[in-house]
């Protein structure tokens, strides 16, 4: 009897498994303050380009901007991962990225920011979140063991829509009280406090590099590992059209509400806490089940129920229904199907390898900026409705093709 007690409440607190590493509690620390400033960036800077444009489509050619160099580099940032330091790659693009914001606040305040300046940040901060993501991504197994890793990703994506539920209301907040050049400067504070917790981080596993190899032998390496892992290419296929198709309504939510249902950047913010609230208690659920069975069953039924929650949305026309939807979609996105794929590939790549691998799923979160511009297009030439719903099927026919016609997923639950 004592011992069925002890494991029931050993099951009961397994969500915390990944904190008995000290090193994570440092690194997941230093991912609260990220995810914070990260929350707060983009609602920043949709009212920043609109404040100076009134233009949707600037806006999503702003986010374009930031997609692009963000995906190129990621490749090269995986290579990066791989050969040196991981954490210290990390603390050098913190650094950079609050110098970058907080350039980009004094332009603001001192009345000198012009449309090109945004254009010239925005840019250079793609640079950096390309170099920047895969080591993030690839060094969470390095801090826990391997029977920790999903505990350990499920945590880490929790406290980054933590940021997402905090920061757009924050900023929102603090634009309607203070303006946009207060508001940066809270953010860029942000970003740079976090590398406080990098730095104590201790005595992490050393990795095995391969010697004299090229850059472009070692980029050649970690497709090779991909092309030759199903599991590998058909979920970062999945990820990738998610990605583009699906999430990338988030870049663009400014212009949506300003124009859909009329609302300013407070309410907004409200908005967007909606769907980090129910990424946070997806990521909960997904915490709690530890290394659970059934990952690409789940991974399916999450993206063919994002598919219609998110139509919903682009439909609604009353803002507290909008709300309501927003947690479904939070939950299903970033709660669930986020979280499963990066765990189903870090389980299923070696650790020298893994920085390469995960520079081509972070080209994921780059798509997610250029479909705003897409996005926001055809959102000029027919309505934001259509449009969103368009990329919900996109999203839908890929996942269907890639996850379900073909055997891998099914053949890894069996």
């Amino acid at each position: 009897m004592a011992h069925s007690q002890t494991s029931e409440v050993s099951q009961r607190f397994q969500v915390l498994l990944a904190f008995r590493n000290r090193n994570f509690r440092w690194f997941w620390l230093n991912g609260a303050t990220q995810a914070m400033a990260q929350g707060m960036q983009f609602l920043i800077l949709g009212w920043l380009v609109l404040d100076i444009s009134s233009s949707s489509y600037q806006l999503g050619l702003v986010i374009f901007a930031f997609g692009l160099p963000s995906m190129f580099f990621a490749l090269l940032g995986g290579i990066i991962s791989d050969r040196y330091d991981r954490i210290k790659l990390l603390i050098s693009t913190r650094f950079c990225v609050s110098v970058l914001i907080f350039s980009l606040a004094v332009l603001r305040i001192f009345d000198l920011l012009e449309i090109w300046h945004v254009y010239t940040i925005v840019f250079l901060l793609g640079v950096i979140q390309g170099l920047n993501g895969p080591a993030r991504m690839a060094v969470v197994p390095d801090l826990v063991d391997r029977d920790g890793i999903s505990n350990a990703i499920a945590l880490h994506s929790m406290v980054h829509q933590t940021g997402q539920i905090m920061g757009p209301a924050v900023a929102g907040g603090i634009i309607e009280l203070a303006g946009i050049g207060p508001t940066l400067l809270v953010n860029g504070g942000l970003y740079l406090s976090g590398i406080v917790f990098l730095l104590l981080i201790r005595g992490l596993p050393s990795r095995s590099v391969a010697e004299k190899a090229t850059v472009l032998e070692d980029f050649r390496a970690g497709l090779r590992c991909i092309r030759t892992t199903p599991v590998l290419y058909t979920v970062i296929g999945m990820t990738l059209a998610f990605a583009f198709f699906a999430v990338s309504y988030r870049q663009v939510m400014p212009a949506f509400t300003k124009e859909v249902l009329e609302i300013g950047a407070g309410e907004t913010g409200f908005l967007l806490l909606a769907a980090g609230l129910g990424s946070l208690f997806g990521n909960l659920i997904l915490a709690s089940l530890g290394d659970f069975r059934h990952k690409a069953r789940l991974l399916m039924a999450s993206v063919m129920l994002l598919s219609v929650v998110l139509t919903l949305f682009a439909w609604s026309p009353w803002y507290w229904a909008s709300w309501a939807i927003l947690l479904f979609v939070g939950a299903t996105s970033f709660g669930f199907f986020t979280p499963l794929s990066n765990t189903l590939i870090q389980l299923n790549v070696p650790s020298e390898l893994r920085g390469r691998v995960l520079s081509v799923l972070q080209i994921a979160p780059a798509l997610h900026y250029l479909g705003a511009l897409p996005l926001a297009m055809a959102a000029d030439i027919v309505s934001w409705p259509v449009a969103i719903t368009g990329g919900a099927a996109g999203s839908l026919i890929v996942a269907l093709w890639l996850g379900a016609w073909r055997p891998v997923l099914r053949h890894l639950d069996s």
